[in-house]
Parts: C-alpha cells; structure tokens; sequence
C-alpha cells in the first residue's frame, strides 16, 4: 500500500491524542491547587493565626505552579510532535510478516465465504425472477383485455382497426380517415387508459459501488492503521504522566521549599507576615481578662481557707 496515504490517515487520528493529553495536565494542575487549598486540619488552624503568611505561601506555590505549567504543556505538545514527525513503519510491534499475511488471509477467507454464499442463494434467486416475470407477463395480459387497446389509435395517428379498413376501402378520403381517427382517439380515451401501471421511482447509488479488491485493500488499510495507532496511544499513555510527574509534581515538590525560603525570608517583611489576625488578638485579650479574674478568685477563696471560725 502507498506510504503517504497510510501516513496521512495516521497522522489524522495520531493528532487526535493531543487534547486527551492537554486535558490530563490540566486536571493534575488543579488537583495540586486544590491540595495547596486543604493541605490539613493542623496547617490550617496553625495558618489561621498569621493569615498574611497564609496568604503569601499560597500565593507562592500558586506562582510555582502556574509557572511549571506551560512547560509540561510544551512537553506534552512534543511528545505526540514527535510521533507526528516519523511514522515508524518498522516498528517491531507493527512490521510484523504475520499480521499482514492474517489480514490479507482474513480478508480472502471473507470473500470466499460470501462467494460460496452467493452462488449457493443464484438458483433460488433465478427462480424468484422467473416468477416474477410470469406474473408481469400475466398482468400485463390482463390489463391488454380490459383497456381494449386494440381500439386506440396508434402512434402514427392512425385509426382504429375498423375505422382504418373503411378509410382504406376509399382512397379518395385519406384526410376523413385522419379526422376520424383524431376524433376516435378524443372519445375513446378521456381517462388516459395507456398509463395504468403506478410510477416506480429509480434509485440510483451517489456513491460507486467499490469492487472487491478496493473493498478488501480498504479492509487491510483499516486494520493496519487501528494496528499502528493502538502502537502510539499506549507509548502516549506511558509517556504524558511520565512527563507531568518530572515536569510539574517531583519539580515542584522538590524545589518548594527553596522557593517558599527565597521569597519569604526577608527580615524586612518580617513583622508584616507575623502579624496576627484582629479575631486571634481579642481572644487572647479575652484569655489575659480571664487568667487574672480566676487569679484573683484562687486568691480570695485561699483567704477564706485562712481565717478561723469560732
């Protein structure tokens, strides 16, 4: 088979894993967003206190990921390029001597088979069209007696077989036997008795019907690529989370905490990311009002305790 259509008709669908592949780094990207969102009951309650470091960690990480995200998109882009770029005939999994040979073997053993089928069906269908044209010829036996078509003129514009035999008997009035004959076809035809059969309408095929061979080299075609593009999508799903794991999580996992210490560990942003939130600052008001009033209190009653009642 020519290597530029198979090329051509592979490519097509190869380009098709494309946005399947885009889709699934887009989904690990907002997954690790959402974990930046609820990393844990314990973490949150401790960032609850310093809310603007809260705030700047998310914004941090949330930079780290957005920056390693069109990186692992231009990865993924050149992973499905580069199957694009050369259609690996010679792949062992696809070259392979055996699967050609069962594929034109399959498809040889079908043809036999509706072959032996069709020859098996041709007496039954002669049979079937020698009854059918009986029962025209009969109906259209029929039909002659009924209408009279004897008694219609003819094309010609001749008279009926009565009327033709007096005109003939006087040549003299060739031009009466016309008149009457016109007016025999007037009278005896007012319901159009020639058109009796109902009009069946042609289908003709748009398409050209393809011939055995052309059905059965589009049959190995077909095979073969569905044997190749099965090739590429498993290499495509080994190789996008592969990708998505080097270039986007074990990246960001492995150059978080660098990234958190260059951007937060600044002695002059010191007092702005430690400050307190109002709510935690009432509270702990409210805590000191209440750790001196049960002071005061343990205070009385061990006075209390002192004293002697007599």
């Amino acid at each position: 088979m020519p290597e530029v259509s198979f090329e051509l008709l592979v490519k097509r669908q190869i380009r098709r894993l494309e946005e399947p592949s885009l889709r699934c780094v887009e989904l690990v990207h907002e997954e690790m967003q959402r974990i930046i969102q609820h990393c844990g009951v314990e973490v949150q309650q401790e960032m609850l206190r310093f809310p603007q470091l809260h705030e700047k960690i998310i914004d941090v990480v949330t930079h780290l990921l957005r920056r390693r995200l069109p990186t692992t998109n231009s990865m993924v882009e050149n992973l499905v390029a580069i199957e694009l770029s050369y259609i690996n005939t010679k792949h062992p999994d696809f070259h392979d001597a055996q699967l050609v040979g069962t594929l034109v073997k399959n498809t040889l053993e079908d043809q036999k088979s509706r072959s032996s089928q069709r020859a098996i069906n041709m007496p039954a269908l002669n049979e079937v069209k020698q009854d059918n044209t009986k029962k025209e010829q009969g109906l259209l036996a029929n039909l002659m007696k009924q209408t009279n078509l004897a008694s219609v003129p003819t094309v010609n514009g001749s008279a009926s077989t009565d009327e033709g035999a007096a005109g003939g008997d006087d040549p003299d009035t060739p031009s009466k036997s016309i008149a009457s004959g016109s007016s025999a076809h007037v009278v005896a035809s007012p319901m159009k008795p020639v058109n009796l059969l109902p009009e069946v309408p042609i289908t003709t095929s748009l398409s050209r019907k393809l011939s055995p061979r052309e059905q059965r080299d589009c049959e190995v075609i077909e095979r073969l690529i569905k044997s190749y593009f099965l090739i590429i999508r498993k290499n495509i799903q080994d190789s996008v989370p592969k990708a998505i794991m080097h270039f986007l999580v074990n990246f960001v996992k492995d150059n978080l905490q660098s990234e958190l210490v260059t951007h937060l560990y600044k002695h002059d942003q010191f007092n702005d990311l430690l400050s307190e939130s109002e709510h935690i600052a009432i509270r702990r008001r409210e805590a000191a009002e209440m750790l001196k009033a049960l002071q005061k209190a343990s205070l009385i009653i061990s006075e209390i305790r002192e004293t002697h009642m007599w």
